[in-house]
């Protein structure tokens, strides 16, 4: 049985959906009953629950704001919210941090309850299960090959993350891994690594075989990180804050050439307050909102330049979001340390040299 937590702070709507949904039909019991987010905070530390069904409008702490702090504290719930119809925008923002479904106030005699926590259950039973096969396959091969001495700090740059939302991390972490790596099990160790913590913070699940740990090369890294993009673009929801982080960093990635790519704009995608937003996306990448974004659009008019190497200022200004000609040279020679007319230079000089 599932373990279900109730929260809302009308008692009498606590009690109702209590009183007419079939729990242990549906493949739950229920855990507990609270009256707002900072109560029910405090139970989910300290009980085992699975689901908590939350109404999104609560004195104390609302139940965004419970539902963020859950993801915060990576904590492994999944989420239904209560909510009245008037009040749906806050049901779409509670989409976009990931909650399965929600259950109209007004209308809960009339709704199929039941079927909802079926679906519930069976999503759970999903979850478990890829979970537990995603372990011990990696507790298999970790069994098979073991581990390679002088790897450690490798590890530990796989586990901070920062390759994931970073290029330059990535490429950098590569360069590292391909003068350590000299084996194939030390190959396998990065490769075990970084799918073991993708597969336990992000609601992904990648598998080994898809990635040639064998070749030297290491491009597989690249795919690894690739693959976890491309399915946390496709998803809808986020399971965590890492995850809702890398949806932020996605986002803003896609919508570099656009003058309007601002905190408010990728904060409102992933459904918080620029505030919140704000704090958590420079704890989570290490860089502020601002100073990511000037970062990749710098890689990419780097970028553009490769591929157009007689480009103006102007034109590379438009491709990568600025208004401004002369703000776009000063960011530019800010973060390389030359100015973008040298920067061209030096491509075309190396494809002079290359053929």
């Amino acid at each position: 049985m599932y373990r279900v937590l109730i929260v809302d702070d009308d008692k009498l709507a606590r009690k109702g959906l209590i009183s007419i949904v079939p729990w242990e039909d549906c493949g739950f019991t229920v855990a507990g009953d609270v009256a707002n987010g900072a109560l029910a905070l405090d139970f989910v530390e300290q009980h085992p629950v699975d689901l908590v069904v939350v109404d999104l409008t609560m004195p104390v702490l609302s139940g965004l704001d419970f539902i963020r702090e859950c993801r915060a504290r990576s904590l492994k719930l999944e989420f239904i919210v209560l909510s009245a119809h008037e009040s749906f925008d806050y049901v779409q923002k509670a989409l976009r941090l990931g909650v399965l479904d929600y259950i109209s106030k007004l209308q809960m005699e009339q709704e199929d309850c039941a079927e909802i926590f079926r679906r519930a259950a069976k999503h759970l039973d999903c979850v478990k299960k890829e979970e537990k096969n995603v372990i011990l396959e990696l507790q298999a091969a970790a069994e098979t090959y073991g581990e390679s001495p002088g790897m450690d700090e490798i590890c530990g740059k796989i586990d901070r993350l920062s390759w994931v939302y970073n290029r330059e991390e990535l490429e950098t972490l590569i360069w590292e891994a391909k003068r350590a790596a000299a084996d194939a099990s030390s190959r396998y160790r990065i490769m075990f690594r970084m799918l073991h913590v993708v597969c336990q913070v992000f609601p992904a699940v990648l598998s080994e075989k898809d990635y040639p740990y064998t070749s030297g090369g290491m491009e597989w890294m690249r795919k690894i990180r690739d693959d976890l993009w491309k399915t946390m673009e496709g998803q809808q929801q986020s399971a965590s804050m890492e995850g809702s982080m890398l949806k932020a960093v996605i986002f803003m990635v896609s919508h570099l050439d656009s003058p309007e790519l601002k905190a408010e704009s990728a904060a409102d995608f992933i459904g918080m307050s620029r505030s919140y937003f704000s704090v958590s996306f420079k704890k989570y990448t290490g860089y502020s909102v601002n100073s990511f974004i000037r970062k990749e659009r710098v890689e990419l008019a780097k970028r553009i330049v490769k591929e157009k190497p007689r480009i103006s200022t102007g034109e590379a200004a438009f491709l990568t979001g600025y208004h401004d000609e002369k703000y776009f040279a000063k960011v530019f020679q800010q973060r390389e340390g030359v100015s973008f007319s040298e920067y061209k230079k030096r491509v075309l000089q190396e494809m002079k040299n290359i053929t």
